[in-house]
Formats: structure tokens, sequence, C-alpha cells
């Protein structure tokens, strides 16, 4: 157990932490920083031989149907964790400040994340057999982490309330009068998703912030999650959102299921919808057992096999290979913006700031 000091700080980095995300300021002495880097080899194993721990975001029956299909041939060997983007970061950068993550495995959130654990030294390079199969426009991470799905940033609107020639068509649309009062949009300082749309949103226009600026104008409506500006799109408290695609699709099938005619649509922006990975990485602990680390290696290589990249697409996730279908719902061609990684990451502690300061100025 720790002391009650080390408690209180750690809850205090907590806090810190949900504002400035892994890419902080760096430790106050040469020291911390020091000890930061080097965790890697520190670390102690706080796991299960035979058992691996996994951070997943995701919906809970397709974490559940992953787990179930792993485990079918290997007995229970997975301990899963699911949370959303924004918590699983979170936990992570908490846990990485306090001296080591517990994960053996994480997989959701954006590459931002990523990013920055790999130049803490806290990934473990693997090369899985299965990259073979991706496409080139999805490699990146130099194998320290590996992209397994995308989402598009998208618009979501519900068929009800929104007339035929309302339909937004640009970005750009849901600044016009007609939308006021009508849009919403997750908080980028609670959800990873929200950063990386917000980042998209950026790249399109320019690096300006205009954009985010003519939508608080228009007074949008702020959520914590993309989860919860579907619903209000689908219950009508909002008439339209900015959100990843697939938590639309799921949301359209949850409904037909249940024999409703579903309240929501997708609106394809022409300028293009924004491509937001999510990887996959070991993080890096030299204690752990070998039979523990090929149980990591062969986690990643199911969620890149064919198997994997099926069940994820069921939940309306897009797979990475070159050998799979587009989910149902998404069509053949969509218009692609990539972000630039790089740059956001280089600049997600202005983005959270300034996204913070225009949507809550009065």
């Amino acid at each position: 157990m720790r002391k009650s000091t080390g408690v209180f700080w750690s809850l205090i980095l907590a806090l810190a932490l949900l504002f400035s995300g892994c890419a902080g300021q760096q430790a106050a002495s040469d020291n911390e920083n020091k000890a930061s880097e080097n965790q890697a080899v520190t670390q102690v194993y706080s796991g299960e031989e035979g058992r691996i721990t996994i951070y997943l975001s995701g919906p809970e029956q397709m974490l559940a149907d992953l787990e179930n299909a792993f485990e079918q041939e290997r007995g229970d060997v997975l301990n899963i964790l699911p949370m959303g983007c924004g918590p699983l970061a979170q936990k992570v950068c908490t846990e990485a400040e306090a001296g080591g993550i517990q994960a053996d495995v994480i997989w959701g959130a954006e590459p931002l994340l990523y990013m920055n654990l790999r130049e803490k030294g806290l990934l473990q390079q693997y090369t899985s057999p299965e990259a073979e199969a991706i496409k080139p426009e999805y490699k990146m991470g130099d194998n320290y982490y590996t992209l397994c799905n995308a989402r598009y940033g998208v618009i979501v609107y519900n068929r009800e309330k929104v007339a035929a020639e309302e339909i937004p068509s640009f970005w750009a649309d849901l600044t016009k009068s007609n939308w006021k009062g009508r849009v919403a949009i997750a908080d980028a300082g609670q959800s990873a998703m929200a950063l990386a749309l917000t980042a998209g949103l950026l790249q399109i226009n320019d690096g300006s912030w205009e954009y985010l600026q003519s939508l608080k104008d228009n007074r949008v409506i702020l959520t914590k999650q993309n989860n919860q500006a579907v619903e209000m799109v689908s219950t009508g408290e909002a008439d339209a959102a900015i959100v990843p695609h697939d938590g639309v699709l799921r949301a359209i099938k949850s409904d037909k299921k249940k024999g409703i005619d579903s309240s929501l649509a997708i609106a394809w922006p022409e300028e293009g919808a924004i491509s937001v990975q999510r990887p996959i990485a070991i993080i890096a602990n030299e204690a752990r057992p070998d039979a523990n680390n090929e149980l990591c290696q062969e986690f990643i290589n199911f969620v890149l096999a064919p198997s994997g990249q099926q069940i994820a697409a069921k939940y309306g996730f897009v797979s990475v290979r070159n050998d799979q279908e587009l989910p149902a719902g998404v069509p053949n061609k969509v218009q692609a913006i990539t972000l630039d990684w790089e740059n956001a990451s280089a600049n997600d502690d202005e983005i959270r700031e300034n996204f913070e300061k225009i949507m809550t100025e009065l």
C-alpha cells in the first residue's frame, strides 16, 4: 500500500492528466525524467503466469466475442478490462507516472497515446506475421504499436428532424444559422476520440480555430463522450452531432433488432470523413514471463488476422487489412482525411487548451 501522501499526489496527478494528457509537462527533475524513461527496465510483474491483462476500449459485446474466440482453444487466459477511449488513456498515463502500467496489452484510444508511450520507452516492439496484409496507409509505429482498426469522424443526424434539403454535405454546413443550438460534439478534454476529431477539424481548416469558434457561436452542445452525443441525436435532444461512425452503425443495428426504424443516419462530408486509427501494443516489461509474452503476441496476431478483423467489423470498425470488406453501412468509396499525427502529437496540449477556452468562454 502507498502512504497517504503518495495517494494524495496520485490523485492530483490524475486530475492534471485529465486535462493535459500523456504529453504534458516533463517531470520536475532530471532524475524523475530518467526514472520515467527507464520504467520498462525497472518494472516488476504483478500478473500471474499464463494469464494476461488487456485494457481495451470498445462495445462490451465485441469484447466478449473477441475473448470467447481467442480463449476457445487456449482456456481462460485473458483478463480484459473494458473502458472508454478517454478513461483508457487516462488510466495508462496515470499508471505510467505512478511506476508501471499494469496491463500487458492495450488496444483502443488513438495514436497520440501510443506515440507518447513509445517516446518514453514503455512499448515492446513486436512484428506480427499478419502485418504483411496491412494496407500501406495503415503502417506506422515501427511495430512498437500496430494499427488494427479505423473509425471515421462523420456527421450523424436525426432523419425525423432534419429536412432533406438540410442534410449536411460539408462540415461548414453545421456553422450556418439554421443549425444554431442543434449540434452536439464531445469534449476534447474528456474524450480521446473527440481530441482526434478536433485535430482533424483543425487540419481540414488549415490549422484555423475559426470553425470551432463558429460552432461555439452557433451554441454547440457539449457532451462528455461521443456515445452521449449519438444518444442525444437519437432521442431528438440534438438534431446532429460530430461523432465516430461506428457508434452510429451499432445504434442503428440495435434499433433494427428491436424492430424500430432508427431515427439515425450518417452524412459523409464531401471534404472527407476524418480517419482515426485504433492501435494495439504490448507494454514493455522485462519481468513478464515468457509464456505471457507469447500470449501477448498471439493475441495481437489474432486481432490482426481475418477472424479478429471480422469480429470487429461486425461492430462497425474498419479493417486495416487489404483482404477484408468494409462494414455494412460504410460506403465503398469513402473520401477520407488522414490525420497528421506528428503535428497533432506536437500540439495536443494546445489543442486541448484552445478547445476548452473556446467552449467555456461566455
